[in-house]
């Protein structure tokens, strides 16, 4: 029998299973065996959990990366119901509701809830889940894909470190609204840039829109390798995190792994996790993004050491230690 049956959905959030296997646990990834204990990396696979644990009567943890405000708003959750292990949501009768995406983080809310342990990548997403759902979870940070950006990314970034004549802004997240990537075609508006965007979502289309109306040149892609991602960092003059809501924030990270100058919008989880990496920028001050970009673009590389402890084999040891108490 594992130790840990692990259900997460892509290859991010398998990035410490090898470090957790070599640190001694029995982790499975796949399969309906039962295990001691199950972890919940995904939020779209609470109620397979739930359903898996209900059959094999095992406890499990529920890592809950965040609660996005735009989602959730000043809403209550709707009951729901575990019939024979499946998963039923009532409509909440009176009362407001969860914004949007109501029976999905109602019954994210209600997997959660019975688990063992709560834990979440950082203090802000802590907050929210105390606020929303009701216990106080742990903080466990997760971590960056340090096997992708190692320090070899910043000495190979290509090209002097001067003031581009070319400007380009990176961004490089999910593309809908809480993401505010339409603040920076804005600035590009502004600085005769253009705009480079890696990701997809209902948001295309409209950033699309503002960006022919501004004249700004941007270009747009999806589902690259990661050596492309890398050469798109490496490359590009400024780095935007515009973001209104993040529970962790990969972008600033690796951004400044690569080298290359970082311009973040002053929310908890950047301050949490960036640090002294970006040049920061008020929410819905374009005047503020401008002068941050102006700043960065003249800047040198951002300094990376406080990353360490995001890295994949420090994330490994923290699971480790967290799971083995549970064990």
């Amino acid at each position: 029998m594992a130790d840990i049956r692990w259900f997460g959905r892509n290859d991010y959030e398998h990035l410490v299973v090898p470090g957790l296997c070599r640190l001694g646990l029995d982790v499975a990834v796949d399969g309906d065996d039962r295990a001691t204990l199950a972890v919940a990396m995904n939020h779209d696979l609470a109620p397979a959990v739930w359903r898996y644990c209900h059959r094999h009567r095992v406890p499990f943890v529920s890592y809950v990366w965040d609660l996005p405000p735009s989602r959730i708003g000043a809403g209550q959750h709707d009951p729901v119901l575990s019939v024979g292990g499946r998963l039923l949501t009532l409509p909440r009768v009176g009362g407001p509701r969860y914004t949007t995406r109501r029976g999905y983080y109602s019954r994210l809310r209600f997997v959660a809830t019975r688990a063992r342990a709560i834990w979440t990548p950082s203090a802000s997403s802590a907050i929210d889940v105390s606020r929303h759902f009701g216990r106080v979870p742990a903080v466990v940070q997760y971590c960056y894909n340090s096997a992708l950006f190692t320090a070899a990314c910043a000495r190979h970034r290509p090209g002097p470190r001067t003031v581009p004549s070319e400007l380009t802004l990176l961004s490089v997240s999910r593309l809908v609204p809480a993401k505010n990537h339409e603040a920076v075609v804005r600035a590009a508006a502004r600085l005769g840039a253009r705009v480079e965007l890696i990701g997809r979502g209902p948001s295309q289309e409209p950033i699309r829109l503002l960006a022919a109306r501004l004249g700004v040149p941007l270009r747009i892609r999806s589902g690259l390798p990661g050596p492309v991602v890398v050469a798109a960092y490496q490359q590009a003059s400024v780095v935007v995190c515009p973001s209104r809501y993040e529970g962790l924030g990969l972008t600033g990270i690796e951004a400044a792994l690569c080298g290359t100058p970082v311009v973040a919008s002053d929310i908890a989880a950047h301050r949490e996790f960036l640090g002294d990496a970006p040049q920061y920028f008020t929410l819905d001050d374009d005047d503020s993004l401008v002068a941050a970009i102006e700043t960065a673009r003249t800047s040198g590389p951002p300094p990376t050491a406080h990353f360490a402890m995001l890295t994949i084999d420090a994330a490994a040891k923290r699971f480790y230690d967290e799971l083995s108490a549970l064990l």
